[in-house]
């Protein structure tokens, strides 16, 4: 030992759970189901209270907000984020195939609800890329431009009415946007009941505005914020990685200003992909270099902020220059058409129309609106909790499913698409010293000033600079793609769960993507808890702790006790693994060693039977040749061998090594007298490898019923066969799920075999040893096989 190292010395009895419990008082905590809904359905006005400030907190920080030390860096930030907003909200509107002025729709009205229900101080809702680019799917599925092309015999080709076309995909971007929101806020179940309750709506004459709102406000109180846990880092950054590469792809057209035809579903992106490349000779030239020169002024000016960040007093709004010298360049000096360039067009000015979400089209969307509901949550709530960890508070998931679903729900009915937390607006906000939802409402009033006023000036600005910003943005993303080399270093089923969701993300579309990353690391879970290797443990020397014999040198084997742990739940799954591993790691198989005997015992009482038989024949002659039997020893080996070659399993592992003398006594031996009677064969077993098994339950978590069901039957097995079964370190919420599930009942384990840590257990085993040594006839009577070789199972009932 190192001089200076703390000691202690502990002088207690050993405990088992039913002693200790006992001398310490434990205490009972019922807790009924009725109970909890009672207090889960308990009104008053704090209750009330509490309600109120969790759903909106603005009446929490407001009464606290420091008007003179903060308003003025919130004006700053929220004014210069805005200006970011605009350009990358039209932007991302062209990634989900609809015009323009749909990105400033986006970047105003969710930002309201925001304002009094969110919980991440700095957070600015808006469009965000891959969101973009799986609303852009199914508008071209639900409304593709042949639907709206037709020929025009005065030029002599076929035109397309793209105001027709942009109003009805901006009708499907809002019911989709509705249907998100209410998934969001509700639940998936709960859909079905509202779209019913909507159509009765409509059906009956009454106002469907009202009824959606009474429904939205009764049920948005139910939570849903748990389906986070489902979506592992790995699937994150996997299936941002692949809808990174997607939207790169998808803004390739506007950057190298060629036509291509739009696909959706599995392997669009590569059949988009193949059309660039053939397209690639008939490049716009002008449009080209608007990209470039935007590109490379965007990376440097970005790159320039980055390491001045800390010298400037808000960051460099490089995408508003941009915008702004693009169009003063295009408009004046007519270079879109000289040159014939796609332009963004005419942008209405003022408010939009509200609409009704169409119903008729939830169908047709469900699985998408469910991918972009979990997917706009989970990165809402990411950078929700770094934004609090930095500055120091709590943010609510609930809470931030609530305000994200309220955000989409209103601006679906303005013609919006979906909505969660815009990246690098938000970015902007934090790092110009934002503190509040203040800094979201100016960004909120420098787009509607464009939405009033200033849109009418973006008219002739090229669509392949609003690409170049999309492209320029992806830079954080596509970084990602060298994620699989450094997780194959740490965890390849990370690594699995990575390029899994990547490939059928990138190939196979976004929902897809969603489902099977979900799925599969779902499965990795399942696999890590149901292939795990449990492992014998034996006592460090000279002190009370257990280890793994393969780790450590200095060990000291008990004799006569086998010692195995399990690091994972016991559930149906892996319940015959465990079972295995603790037959591997003990070297015994007591289910097959009790078949063995009784097969041996029947083989004799048949052979008796035949004998007495034959001697009933034929009286006249000898002693039965049983009395000449010499003892017969087999060994397990033996054994279980011949249970293999009868059941027709004869390629089996090797088997374990403890033995069983089946045949007469020792003082039974020798000569007979011709008129005695036969010797009956008896039963006698040697002592077997061990007489005590502890498993050691530290690592299980929770057990089922047939969890529960195997340690029974573990029980029963090494009992009959004079072996004791002991558990260690059993958690409370796994010795209440033993109880509820009768491990304890009257036959099976006893409660005194519990115990509060291995070497409480080894104490009893040894004692428990000693008092054999002392009485070995009482010990070789109560360690008496109680099995029965007439005893017949009945398999259905085993089976069920």
């Amino acid at each position: 030992m190192q001089r200076g190292r703390p000691r202690y010395v502990i002088d207690r009895p050993a405990y088992n759970l039913p002693d200790f419990d006992g001398e310490f008082d434990k205490k009972s905590r019922p807790f009924s189901a009725g109970e909890k809904v009672r207090k889960l359905f308990r009104c008053s006005v704090l209750r009330l209270k509490g309600l109120l400030f969790r759903h909106l907190p603005i009446l929490s920080w407001l009464p606290k907000y420091k008007v003179k030390e903060n308003l003025l860096c919130d004006v700053i930030s929220g004014v210069s984020a805005g200006t970011i907003q605009v350009p990358q909200g039209m932007a991302f509107a062209l990634l989900a195939n609809l015009p323009p002025v749909n990105g400033l729709y986006s970047s105003f009205f969710p930002l309201i609800p925001y304002f009094f229900m969110g919980t991440a101080h700095q957070m600015v809702p808006g469009t965000f890329a891959v969101l973009s680019i799986m609303v852009g799917m199914v508008c071209l599925r639900l409304a593709p431009e042949s639907d709206f092309s037709h020929f025009n015999a005065t030029l002599n080709a076929t035109v397309v009415d793209t105001v027709l076309m942009n109003d009805v995909r901006l009708g499907i971007s809002g019911t989709l946007a509705c249907l998100t929101a209410v998934i969001q806020v509700l639940g998936n179940k709960i859909v079905v009941f509202f779209k019913e309750a909507l159509k009765g709506a409509v059906h009956s004459n009454s106002d469907p505005l009202k009824t959606t709102v009474s429904v939205q406000i009764g049920l948005g109180f139910m939570q849903f914020g748990f389906v986070a846990i489902y979506l592992s880092e790995s699937f994150v950054r996997g299936f941002m990685t692949a809808a990174g590469l997607q939207i790169l792809i998808s803004v390739l057209k506007y950057i190298f200003g060629i036509q291509v035809p739009p696909y959706s579903g599995p392997l669009a992106v590569v059949y988009t992909l193949v059309d660039i490349v053939r397209g690639l000779p008939d490049t716009n030239i002008a449009s080209l270099v608007f990209a470039l020169v935007s590109s490379i002024v965007l990376i440097v000016g970005k790159e320039l902020s980055a390491r001045y960040r800390h010298k400037l007093p808000y960051p460099i709004p490089m995408e508003i220059i941009i915008v702004v010298v693009a169009t003063a360049l295009s408009g004046p000096l007519h270079l879109p058409e000289l040159y014939h360039m796609d332009i963004v067009g005419e942008i209405p000015l003022g408010f939009p129309t509200p609409i009704l979400p169409t119903v008729g089209q939830w169908e047709d969307m469900m699985s998408t609106a469910f991918s972009l509901a979990i997917v706009g949550y989970v990165i809402n709530l990411a950078m929700g909790r770094t934004l609090a960890a930095k500055h120091g508070y709590d943010v609510d998931p609930n809470q931030e499913m609530l305000a994200l679903g309220c955000s989409n729900f209103l601006g679906s009915f303005f013609k919006i698409h979906v909505i969660c937390c815009a990246l690098s607006v938000t970015l902007a906000v934090d790092s110009a010293g934002g503190t509040s939802q203040f800094a979201s409402l100016c960004v909120m009033l420098v787009v509607m000033v464009t939405m009033l006023a200033l849109g009418a000036f973006l008219k002739p600005l090229p669509k392949s600079v609003l690409g170049a910003l999309i492209a320029v943005n992806l830079k954080n993303t596509l970084l990602q793609l060298s994620d699989p080399y450094y997780l194959w270093k740490k965890s390849k089923l990370d690594c699995c769960v990575w390029v899994v969701s990547f490939l059928a993300t990138f190939f196979l579309s976004l929902p897809y993507g969603v489902a099977i990353g979900v799925g599969f690391s779902i499965l990795v879970v399942i696999f890590k808890t149901q292939f795990r290797n449990g492992s014998t443990m034996v006592r460090i020397m000279d002190t009370d702790i257990y280890k793994n014999p393969k780790v450590y040198s200095k060990v000291i084997s008990i004799t006569g006790v086998k010692i195995v742990n399990y690091c994972s739940p016991l559930y149906f799954a892996n319940v015959e693994i465990f079972r295995q591993r603790v037959i591997k790691k003990t070297g015994l198989d007591p289910g097959k060693l009790i078949l063995a005997r009784q097969k041996f015992l029947k083989k004799e009482q048949k052979e008796k039977a035949k004998e007495e038989k034959k001697d009933n024949e034929t009286r006249g002659r000898g002693p039965s040749s049983l009395v000449n039997m010499k003892t017969q020893t087999l060994s397990q080996l033996e054994l279980q061998h011949d249970f293999y070659m009868n059941n027709g399993t004869a390629s089996e592992p090797d088997p374990p090594t403890s033995y069983v003398n089946f045949g007469l006594r020792a003082d039974e031996r020798g000569e007979q007298a011709p008129d005695q009677e036969p010797p009956s064969p008896t039963l006698q077993s040697q002592p077997m490898p061990f007489h005590t098994l502890i498993l050691d339950l530290a690592a299980v978590c929770f057990v089922d019923l047939m969890g529960v069901k195997v340690l029974i039957k573990m029980n029963s097995s090494y009992t009959a066969l004079g072996i004791k079964l002991y558990l260690a370190n059993v958690q409370a919420q796994v010795y209440e799920e033993l109880e509820v599930g009768g491990a304890f009942d009257d036959g099976n384990i006893d409660r005194g075999n519990l115990f509060l840590s291995i070497h409480d257990a080894v104490v009893f085993a040894q004692q428990s040893l000693e008092e054999r040594q002392v009485s070995p006839k009482a010990a070789r009577a109560k360690q008496k096989p109680v099995f029965n070789i007439n005893e017949e199972k009945d398999l259905e009932q085993e089976l069920f």
